[in-house]
């Protein structure tokens, strides 16, 4: 009569231990990970380093065809086969600003911080650390010689 007590108590322990392991790495994960919602706002960052890349390229194919870079986004995204993304979260234009006949800065709006890292991402490198905040990057258009 004693054996079902015995054995319903140790289920109940392994319930209660098995529960407290989950529990644990639920904890240990958000703590190495970040919460849900930053790391939302990190992959909406990643995307927004992506798509000012893809900018830049396309300002610097602009540039072989045309010899000079585009006056803004609007005249590169006017071109047969160009998209200019804009931000994913606001739905705002990147920012755009032409500082000379090659050179021209991109900024965005950005919710973490990638300047401090120690170890940034391979695909990013230090070419796009950002802080919070409007960040701009200043980019010189290469000159091709034929």
């Amino acid at each position: 009569m004693n054996a079902p007590i015995v054995q319903g108590r140790a289920g109940r322990w392994i319930a209660i231990v098995a529960s407290l392991v989950v529990v644990a790495t639920i904890v240990a994960a958000i703590a190495v990970m970040g919460s849900p919602s930053k790391q939302r706002l990190m992959r909406l960052d990643e995307r927004r380093v992506v798509e000012l890349g893809n900018i830049a390229d396309q300002i610097e194919a602009w540039r072989n065809e045309h010899g000079h870079i585009p006056g803004s986004l609007a005249e590169l995204a006017a071109a047969p086969g160009v998209r200019v993304p804009q931000d994913p979260a606001s739905g705002q234009p990147y920012g755009y600003e032409v500082l000379g006949a090659s050179e021209y800065r991109l900024c965005a709006q950005f919710d973490t911080d990638t300047a401090a890292e120690t170890d940034p991402q391979p695909w990013r490198g230090a070419v796009w650390a950002h802080g919070i905040g409007r960040q701009c990057f200043t980019r010189r258009a290469a000159v091709v010689r034929e």
